[in-house]
């Protein structure tokens, strides 16, 4: 029987001859080289559709409420502001990561590769972060100006 030894690091690797092969088909699939074999292609689909339909419904409401707060001026109170921010938060949560989610599901894998993924992954956190910290904030100084406005005129 035949056998590859191999040392790195100091570490030595004894693999029978054929083994490799066999490993190599029980390896997980890569979601960055191809599609993957393990998971019916239909369950792909299904998923785009849905990352469509939601994506969609997202950019196109939260551009409707950013659109209805600077169209009309009577919106702009404060307190609406923190309705704006959250849509502004959220449609950038869908514009990237809905929109790549989307396109990845569309076609079986992560074909536009691991720097869409680190984007997305970012992105999604980073504009989650932001609307869920402002709104807060925003309302700790709406309550403050609201509790203390009148004392200081």
């Amino acid at each position: 029987m035949d056998t590859v030894s191999l040392s790195v690091n100091g570490v030595s690797y004894t693999e029978a001859a054929g083994a490799g092969a066999a490993a190599a088909a029980d390896e997980p699939d890569d979601p960055f080289s191809g599609p993957i074999r393990s998971l019916a292609p239909w369950n792909f689909t299904v998923l785009a559709v849905l990352m469509f339909v939601v994506t969609s419904l997202s950019l196109s409401e939260n551009f409707l409420v950013m659109f209805v707060t600077f169209r009309f001026k009577q919106l702009r109170q404060p307190l609406n502001y923190i309705i704006v921010n959250l849509a502004i938060a959220d449609f950038l949560v869908s514009l990237t990561g809905g929109l790549i989610s989307f396109m990845t599901n569309a076609r079986g894998y992560f074909f536009l590769g691991t720097w869409a993924c680190v984007l997305e992954g970012f992105a999604v956190t980073y504009f989650g972060k932001c609307g869920a910290e402002g709104t807060p904030a925003s309302a700790v100084f709406q309550g403050r100006s609201k509790l203390f406005g009148g004392l200081m005129q």
